[in-house]
Order: structure tokens, then C-alpha cells, then sequence
């Protein structure tokens, strides 16, 4: 079977993957030795379509699989989907806002039926479009964060931690959305600088000898004060702690208390405390024994605590009744604009507000110890290495965390409470059940589920079925691939679990990924109109350009610009491997190289085969390392340099069947964890032996080569490089060369006229041209005097010009205020002008002595 003679993408990727899935081509196999290499794919939300960052994800992991795979080791990328908790329950009240209703029109039992259908239906969708980018996962192994094997591990995790007393049930400050009415942990809040104001309120000391002026940010919750603090080495307040004062607008009497969190730069120095709605008040209020008053609900209105005057007010209304009464009451002294950074819901952008609630809480300072003492022994490497730091600097700093989700979508928590003793919690699995009874009391059911990561920091295990045979085999995992935004909620928590859990790190490598930006580098968003759908791409270009054009230029933790002009390429490269394809099967027929293997015999051939092998190098270290985008470089300009533009325009003069079927099978070998689907395509249409299959096949093996030979070719490259920038400089259409004793040139003269496209190739004992310089040989173009005047000037004005060029930049480098007040950017793009600048001078140079003659 023959290809045909056009590429069209979108047309063989349904076949293909069908094929790879027929032939259990993803399942992993031993051959040859016992290496494994193993991957998790981080799952997929299961509330919708897939977007650009995990087309990035997929393709990184998918090239390292395939790769490795094709190294001969037992492969296995493990597929899945996250439930997603709160974002699946955010959109689907979306969906349900848009039919005019609300979750409260459903019991908790209907809303988790009608998400669960929603979520299968979605989970199907983006099934079928991780098998259209190609991801060569096993599905027999596909993990869906729901599955009763992973309820199951969350349960024996919880009961573990229950019974070694990591786990608590605590009323405790947490962090709630009052829109979504429900509780994040604190890396999930999103704190933004905002312009406000600093209002200076003055508490008057009971006693009458004097007042405070406190200073806030949030005048509405001094209703709730319960104290003001001062530093204990701040000597302007010493006299004042021990004493009381009155509360404004409020008949309270509350302790002026001395504590060192206190900044003496903020403000007065002298601070409300409120520790029903500030985490470091609630801190201090523990320490001091102060009472806790809540005087925001979880609907963001004031409570009856507040006072009658205040009661059922939205904060925002509140707080500004709260300032008229107090410059009516005469106790503000004045208000400041004030910039603060305010945390907010990541979802809807509510201001959270921090409310006092009964959750459970895991101690993570045992589990983070532990997480920090391997890190810093090396059990994990970073890619890149900077990262590492962060990580440990997260884990060092960490709080404890608040896994209890106010939400009917997840994984409920098996925990139940007596209904005669709010104090007495037992654990129990019986999750199904409101109620239950247990010697002769009742205990009803925390209505809360687990977060989302809770589960998800399970995730390598899990899906290992930890303990088991694979995981045995392939646990830890190789690589851990993602973003570096979710560094501490995921990667860390997944390190402090499997340690817990296993006693053993859950992977060996983590690289994390930058995110992807749109062409001008800014973040893709819905309200923008710059986001890109995957698909939409894949079904206009292909697959295998989205999987090239989405890495192209990609650096570890840096975020990265994505153009369809990078996809383009891609496909274009696509297009030269296919019409190389073509040639190749057109001029070796049956005469493949896995029968034969190549049996070289010109310098062209030995150069190629040195080039094939130095290539297999330099893509196996670069991918061991990481190193995605400099491994497709240098592939994208093998095939389109080195193969198409010399080797194969040097095999029309002298064929070699051997060599061309090699350097195919070799390049469709090296491209395939690049770009699966077209390789796989052509491998189809070869005569094969052993390996039906070319994910299942070997990675390319070195064969000897000739290296003086080899270097002969890269003389006869350079001398028609010469020639051809010559005659496209002086516009010479059929050139001529001469030469005077040079048996080199006269051994390879029907190659060196076909490439330079010479009219004549002649030796001779003396003349006068136009001399080339690149290599020792004594040749040149006959070119007469009057072009090379004409030449010798043109260099002459251009040298002029950039001499010129280059003293202006030197002076302006060498100006100490420029290069300390131009931004960073600008001053690498001088010394990027000035490099240029010496380059093209020194070339100019080498042109000049070609006259010489």
C-alpha cells in the first residue's frame, strides 16, 4: 500500500488509534530487560470539554511514554477523571440557574444522581478527545476519582489518620464563600491588591482617663471586637494594657491586652481584635482566653450579635452604617486611602469572608516534616530545580488543613454525630444512611463530603490499587507532569500522602509546566475571546501539529505564548515527512532496511548515518532530561535540512536504496513520540518485519559509520553552500565554477554541479573570478571585473554602516544611567543588536577577501 500523494490531517487518526487499541499496544510489556517507566495522567475535570493546558499536558507525558515505550520498557500511562467537587458543582448550578432553578429545588440525593449523569456524559466526551491528541494510556486501568477503590483508600486514609489523631473536628476560623456557601482551604483563596480605605476609630478607655485610636480596614466587624491589642514593647501603650475600654456603637466593655503579632507601623499600633472574623485575632484570642463573637453569618449578612441596629445587612451595608453612626457618634477620627490585599473566591470573585465553623481538620505539621526530610535528601528531582525551594517553603510554612466541603457532590465523609452529644463523633461507613444507631444511641451523618484533593492527593496510589502487583511494578511512578500553579495544592499533598500512606515519595521526577499564554502572551480567558479549543485545532490541523506546535519553545515552569503559527509549522513539518515518505517508498520499493539494514557506499551516505546516530543521542538525553522542545528542534531541522534539502537532493544523484529506507524507518522512529499518527500512518504503508506495530517497535540503534568519510560531505556541503549564496548575491543564474588542482572536488563533480546548479564545472591551471573562502580548496566563480567592483562596494558601504552601527550601541552600553534605568528587556535586545551587528561585520570581512584572485 502506497500513500497518497496529498497529506490531509484529521483522516487516519480514528484508524490508527483504533489499531493501537486493537493490538493492546498501551498495555505494558517487558522485552528485553526489566525497566519499567510509568506516568499518571493528571485527571481531567470531569464538568467539561478539554482546554489548551491539557492538550500541553497530554502531549509531554504521551512523547515521554512513547518514547520510553519505544526504549523497551514496560510502559504504563494511567488514565483518569476528577470528580472535581466544588468546580463540578459550581457549573452545574450554572446549568441550573440557566433552567430557572437552584440546587435548593432537590433533596441532596436527586442533585447528586442529576451531577452524577451530567459528569458521566462530559466524562465520555473527554474520553474520546484525549484518544484524538493521541494519549497512548491504558484504559483498562482508566480511574475515576468516584470509583469505589478510591472511596474505598479515602476512607482508610481518614480512619488512619482518626485513629492516630491526625484528624479533628474543630469550630475554627476557615475561609467561606457566602455565594457558593461553602469553605476553602487557604491556598485556594485568591488574594488581590485593591485600593480601600484605613478608617481611625477611637475607643475610649472606661475610666475616662483618656481613649485608643484603632485603625481598620473593615470598621463592620468592631461590632464583633473583643479586644484591642497593642505590642508588649510598644512603650506609647505600656500604661494602657490590663485596662478596659468601651466598645463604640456597642455597650460592651472589652480588655486592652499586649501581644507580639501586633505591627507597630500599621496604623497606630494599636489593633481591634476580632476573632470570629480575622485569623490572626482568632490566634490571639486562643492565646489570651478571649471570647469568640460571630457577627457575620454564612449568608454574608450580620447576625443578631451585631446588635438590632445592624441585623440582616449585607457586610457592605454594614459597614457603611457602621461609619456614619460612628462620625455621628463622634468617635472617627479620620479615614485614609489604604491599598489591601482582599482574598476572594476563585470561582465567583466573593470576597471571602473568614467565619467561625465546625470542620474537620488534618495536623499537617507531622506529615509536611516528614514531606521536607525527603525532599532534602534528593528523593525528588524538580524540573526545574528552582521549584524544589518553593515546595519546601510551602511545606515549612504550612497550616492545617480544612478538608470538609459544604457540598452534596464528592466523596462523603464517614463521620457521624451523636444527636444527645454534640461531642461524641464516631467513624462509620455507612455514608448511604442519615441515621444510624449504635448501642442504643443515634448518630446522624455529617452532612459534608471530603475535598477534591483530599482524594486526588491520593491519586499515583490509588490508581495503582496500592498495595498490588503493579504497583509493586511500577510504584513510585517516574514522572509526576503538570502545572506549577498547583504545586502546593497537588504536587505537595500527593508527596505528603504517599509518605503517609506508603512510605515511600510517590515519584521520582516532577516537571511542571508553565501555563499557556495566547500569542501576545497575555492569559487565555472566556471574557477575553482568546481562548483556544483543542479540538477546533486538531480537526483543521491534526493531532500531531497541535502536539508539536503546542510545545514548540516550552521551558520548564515558564509560561509560554501559543500562536497557530507554531501550529502551522508543525503541519507543515508533517507534510515534508509525508512527501519524504513518498520519495523514499517510491525509490526503495521492497528493499527496506529491516531486511537488509544500510549498506553505505558515498560520503553522502556515511554523512547521513553519522547524523541519524549523533540525532538518536542527543533526543534520548534531551527527553531523559526533560528537554521537550530542544529534542523537536532539533528533529524538525533533521528532517528538513540534513534529510530533505541535502541527503535526499544528493540521492538523486547517487541512490542508495539501503540508506533511504534506514534514514525512514530511523526519522519515523525518532518523530513518533512527537507526532504519533502520521508516523504510525506511514510505518503502515512499509514492508515490515517483526515490528507490525511502530509504538511497539525499538528505538533506533547506532550504526557504525565512516567518520572521515562523513566529513568529506560537509565539505562538498559547504562548497555549494558558497556557491549558492554567491550567485544569489551577484544574481547569477547558471554560474560557473572553476578550480586548479583539487582531485577533491573532481571525485564529486556531478554532485557539486547538480546541487550549486552549475552551468559549468571545470578544472584549470590559473584564471580570475570571484574566490571561495570556506574551505582550502583553490576554486572560484567566473565572475568578470565590473560585478566585482560593483560587489566590492556594496561591502564596502555595508561595513561602513554597520561600523557606525556597532559605536552607537557600544556608547549607548556604555552609558552607566541607560543600563540602569532601561528596563531589562531592552538592554539584552541592545546587546542582541550589537552581536548581530560584530557578526555581520566579521562575515563582511570574510566576503571582502574573495577578491583576492
Amino acid at each position: 500500500m502506497k500513500l497518497p500523494k496529498l497529506y490531509e490531517p484529521g483522516q487516519y487518526e480514528d484508524d490508527i488509534y483504533a489499531l493501537w487499541e486493537k493490538t493492546e499496544a498501551f498495555a505494558p510489556k517487558h522485552r528485553g530487560d526489566k525497566d519499567t517507566f510509568s506516568i499518571v495522567m493528571p485527571p481531567p475535570n470531569a464538568n467539561g470539554d478539554l482546554h489548551i493546558g491539557h492538550a500541553l499536558t497530554n502531549a509531554l507525558q504521551d512523547i515521554l511514554i512513547r518514547y520510553n515505550r519505544l526504549k523497551g520498557k514496560a510502559t504504563l500511562y494511567l488514565p483518569g477523571a476528577d470528580h472535581a467537587g466544588f468546580e463540578t458543582w459550581v457549573v452545574y448550578e450554572e446549568r441550573l440557574s440557566k433552567q430557572g432553578k437552584t440546587r435548593f429545588d432537590f433533596s441532596r440525593e436527586e442533585l447528586y444522581a442529576q451531577v452524577w449523569d451530567f459528569v458521566q456524559l462530559n466524562k465520555n466526551n473527554f474520553e474520546n478527545q484525549l484518544r484524538s491528541l493521541g494519549a497512548s494510556c491504558d484504559w483498562s486501568r482508566y480511574t475515576f476519582t468516584l470509583d469505589q477503590k478510591v472511596v474505598n483508600r479515602a476512607y482508610q486514609t481518614f480512619k488512619k489518620m482518626w485513629d492516630e489523631g491526625l484528624v479533628y473536628r474543630g469550630e475554627r476560623l476557615v475561609n467561606f464563600c457566602t455565594f457558593h456557601a461553602t469553605a476553602f482551604a487557604d491556598i485556594e483563596v485568591v488574594h488581590k491588591e485593591e485600593q480601600g480605605n484605613l478608617w481611625y476609630i477611637r475607643y475610649p478607655l472606661t475610666d475616662g482617663s483618656g481613649e485608643l485610636t484603632v485603625a481598620t480596614t473593615r470598621p463592620e466587624t468592631m461590632l464583633g471586637d473583643t479586644a484591642v491589642a497593642v505590642h508588649p514593647d510598644d512603650k506609647r501603650y505600656k500604661q494602657f494594657v490590663g485596662k478596659t475600654i468601651k466598645l463604640p456603637l456597642t455597650n460592651r466593655e472589652i480588655p486592652i491586652i499586649a501581644d507580639s503579632f501586633v505591627d507597630r507601623k500599621f496604623g497606630t499600633g494599636a489593633v481591634k481584635i476580632t476573632p470570629a472574623h480575622d485569623p490572626n485575632d482568632f490566634e490571639a484570642a486562643s492565646r489570651h482566653d478571649l471570647p469568640m463573637i460571630s457577627v457575620i453569618n454564612h449568608e454574608g449578612k450580620m447576625t443578631h450579635e451585631a446588635g438590632a441596629a445592624y441585623q440582616n445587612l449585607t457586610v457592605q451595608e454594614a459597614r457603611q452604617k457602621v461609619v456614619a453612626d460612628l462620625e455621628k457618634s463622634g468617635s472617627l477620627d479620620k479615614i485614609e486611602d489604604h491599598t489591601n490585599s482582599v482574598g476572594h473566591c476563585y470561582k465567583c470573585g466573593t470576597v471571602i469572608q473568614p467565619l467561625l465553623r465546625d470542620q474537620w481538620f488534618v495536623d499537617m505539621k507531622p506529615l509536611a516534616e516528614r514531606a521536607v526530610k525527603a525532599l532534602r535528601a534528593g528523593k525528588i528531582s524538580f524540573f526545574p530545580a528552582k521549584k524544589l525551594d518553593q515546595a519546601v517553603a510551602y511545606l515549612e510554612g504550612i497550616k492545617d488543613w480544612n478538608i470538609s466541603r459544604q457540598i452534596a457532590w464528592g466523596i462523603p465523609i464517614p463521620a457521624f454525630q451523636n444527636t444527645d452529644d454534640p461531642d461524641d463523633w464516631i467513624y462509620n461507613e455507612q455514608v448511604t444512611q442519615e441515621t444510624i444507631e449504635v448501642d442504643g444511641k443515634t448518630y446522624h451523618r455529617d452532612p459534608d463530603v471530603f475535598d477534591t484533593w483530599f482524594s486526588s492527593g491520593q491519586w499515583p496510589y490509588v490508581t495503582l490499587d496500592y498495595p498490588s502487583e503493579d504497583s509493586k511494578q511500577f510504584y513510585p511512578l517516574d514522572v509526576m507532569e503538570t502545572g506549577f500553579d498547583i504545586l502546593p495544592q497537588w504536587v505537595c499533598r500527593m508527596i505528603m500522602l504517599g509518605l503517609y500512606i506508603t512510605n515511600e515519595v510517590p515519584f521520582k521526577n516532577v516537571y511542571l509546566h508553565g501555563m499557556v499564554l495566547d500569542e501576545h502572551g497575555k492569559k487565555m480567558s472566556k471574557s477575553k475571546g482568546n481562548v483556544v479549543n483543542p479540538m477546533d485545532v486538531v480537526s483543521k490541523y491534526g493531532s500531531d501539529a497541535l502536539r508539536m506546535g503546542v510545545m514548540t519553545g516550552m521551558t520548564a515552569g515558564n509560561n509560554q505564548p501559543f500562536g497557530i503559527p507554531k501550529v502551522v509549522a508543525a503541519r507543515n513539518f508533517c507534510n515534508k515527512l509525508w512527501n519524504i515518505a513518498r520519495y523514499v517508498e517510491d525509490k526503495v520499493g521492497e528493499d527496506f532496511a529491516g531486511k537488509n539494514g544500510p549498506k553505505p557506499q558515498t560520503s553522502a551516505d556515511y554523512w547521513l548515518l553519522t547524523k541519524l546516530q549523533h540525532l538518536t543521542d542527543e533526543i534520548s538525553a534531551d527527553l531523559d532530561n526533560y528537554r521537550f522542545a530542544e529534542a523537536y528542534e532539533k528533529l524538525y531541522h533533521m528532517v528538513w535540512d540534513d534529510l530533505a534539502d541535502w541527503y535526499i537532493e544528493a540521492s538523486k544523484v547517487e541512490p542508495n536504496s539501503s540508506v533511504l529506507a534506514y534514514a525512514l524507518e530511523t526519522i519515523l522512529k525518532l518523530a513518533h513520540p512527537f507526532a504519533p499518527f502520521i508516523t504510525e500512518t506511514i510505518w503502515q504503508t512499509l514492508p515490515k518485519g517483526k515490528d507490525m506495530i511502530l509504538t511497539t517497535s525499538q528505538w533506533p540503534k547506532n550504526i557504525p559509520s565512516n567518520a572521515g568519510q562523513a566529513k568529506d560531505f560537509e565539505t562538498i556541503k559547504t562548497i555549494i553552500t558558497e556557491v549558492r549564496y554567491l550567485s544569489t548575491e551577484l544574481h547569477l543564474k547558471t554560474p560557473s565554477l572553476y578550480y586548479v588542482d583539487a582531485p577533491f572536488i573532481k571525485e564529486n563533480s556531478n554532485l557539486i554541479k547538480r546541487l550549486a546548479r552549475l552551468n559549468k564545472l571545470t578544472e584549470v591551471k590559473d584564471g580570475f573570478g570571484l574566490r571561495l573562502t570556506q574551505t582550502d580548496i583553490n576554486a572560484w566563480l567566473d565572475v568578470d571585473r565590473q560585478t566585482i567592483t560593483s560587489f566590492s562596494k556594496q561591502l564596502e558601504a555595508k561595513k561602513t554602516e554597520l561600523t557606525a552601527l556597532v559605536k552607537k550601541l557600544e556608547d549607548r552600553l556604555g552609558n552607566k544611567a541607560y543600563l540602569k534605568q532601561a528596563p531589562k528587556e531592552i538592554t539584552d535586545q541592545t546587546r542582541a543588536q550589537l552581536k548581530q551587528a560584530r557578526e555581520q561585520i566579521t562575515k563582511l570581512d570574510t566576503d571582502s577577501q574573495r577578491f583576492n584572485v
